[in-house]
């Protein structure tokens, strides 16, 4: 039975929102500035938009021609054979385990913040926002599309206040920028790639939108307007909170950090209702979070590419063991930031890593599809810019290598034996 057509533009555009901007975004500007220092942060904002868009060009163009509920893992299908679409999946599943946990932590800084809670808490907020989000799924209330146009109206007044906490600093950031980019050698390659490789965190999604290009309604026409007015929105976005964080750094004001934007309200009367819309946001993008990752996890565990027993569904049709097991996932890892294992910017680093390898796979796809001069060009500018992070990356690399191996390993096992085949 094939899904209903029935997304309209407007509902698209609030999905491309909510997909691509989440609660992450209130820690990267100030994460990008403790990186690599506000002028590598500054300049790799562009640079970092520049690299995203022919990946954005690439996923309109296929979300046009294979409207398929697959997505990303039919296009690898497509460009490399039926292995590349467990691959892919196992990449995926793998990534969803490690955002999640990560997006809340980032969330749960702000709101340890704006508690007055000590710094320790983070942990446990953590663990008390996954938690009821996995019984909320548990016991079926699923979120309506309420809740993301909520979430998407809230993430948009969030940056409209902490620019209009202090107005003056737009014109500071355009001030600071004007000087950044004429002493643009003067910032190394390195610390242009360290903010990029973090920054381009805030451009993934765009690969979502395509599992739903075959329930949008209005035909390819709605297709690109969704694609056109929902990357528009986001740009706008990102310019604001970008200018304000230089501007705020150029003027004295520190946003270091995971909850740095903070101290653009500190002492403000919109604090209140900052606080408030952050509060909503981790919430809600939380609650979406869990629930698109237990039916990934559940997708996985029904085709055989994770263990069979999270493909099965409670007695309600919730994917219950899906959802328990993905929570002990993200508990662990939560445990494991809280104990510096690891850092939320290593985090960072490594999914979109992930996400980089996976895209090539996608250009690949998009190549196959699209063979004119002007397309050549788009995979050529998408494999550079993919060329240009993936250059960066080190030892880490062999995660998403070995995951593909072994879900070529994984497609092996499940083809028939050609002996038994009469």
């Amino acid at each position: 039975m094939a899904l209903k057509k029935s997304m309209s533009v407007p509902q698209g555009v609030v999905l491309a929102i909510c997909t691509i901007i989440g609660s992450g975004l209130l820690g990267l500007p100030g994460l990008a500035i403790e990186a690599g220092g506000v002028a590598a942060a500054a300049l790799s904002w562009p640079l970092t938009l520049m690299i995203s868009l022919p990946l954005v060009v690439i996923f309109l163009s296929l979300s046009l021609e294979v409207q398929d509920s697959g997505g990303v893992a039919r296009y690898a299908a497509l460009a490399l054979g039926n292995w590349a679409e467990t691959a892919v999946s196992l990449i995926f599943a793998f990534t969803f385990m490690l955002c999640i946990p990560i997006g809340t932590y980032m969330g749960c800084i702000y709101l340890q913040k704006i508690f007055g809670l000590p710094e320790g808490a983070a942990v446990w907020l953590a663990f008390a926002v996954l938690a009821t989000s996995t019984l909320v799924n548990l016991i079926g209330l699923r979120p309506a599309s309420w809740i993301n146009v909520a979430s998407a109206l809230s993430l948009v007044l969030l940056v409209i206040l902490f620019v209009s906490a202090q107005p003056h600093l737009l014109g500071a950031g355009l001030n600071a920028y004007e000087g950044y980019i004429a002493d643009w050698n003067q910032v190394s390659v390195n610390s242009l790639w360290t903010v990029s490789a973090i920054l381009f965190w805030a451009f993934l999604g765009w690969e979502n939108l395509s599992f739903g290009s075959g329930e949008v309604a209005g035909g390819r026409r709605a297709i690109k307007a969704i694609f056109v007015i929902g990357f528009i929105l986001v740009t706008a976005i990102y310019a604001a909170l970008a200018l304000v964080a230089t501007g705020a750094e150029a003027s004295g004001i520190s946003v270091h950090g995971v909850s740095g934007l903070l101290n653009l309200v500190e002492n403000s009367p919109l604090a209140s209702l900052v606080y408030g819309l952050i509060i909503l946001v981790v919430l809600a993008n939380v609650n979406a979070w869990v629930f698109a990752a237990s039916r990934l996890i559940f997708s996985a565990g029904s085709a055989r590419i994770l263990p069979g027993g999270l493909g099965l569904l409670a007695p309600n049709g919730m994917p219950r063991n899906a959802l328990i097991f993905m929570l002990a996932v993200y508990l662990v890892l939560c445990l494991a930031l809280h104990w510096k294992l690891f850092t939320v910017t290593q985090g960072l680093m490594l999914a979109n890593q992930n996400f980089i390898v996976i895209y090539l796979a996608v250009i690949l796809c998009y190549f196959r599809f699209n063979r004119s001069f002007g397309a050549r060009l788009i995979a050529l500018a998408a494999v550079a810019s993919s060329g240009f992070l993936v250059a960066g990356f080190g030892w880490t690399l062999i995660v998403p290598l070995v995951l593909t191996a072994i879900g070529y390993a994984i497609d092996l096992r499940r083809r028939p034996d050609p002996a038994s085949v009469v």
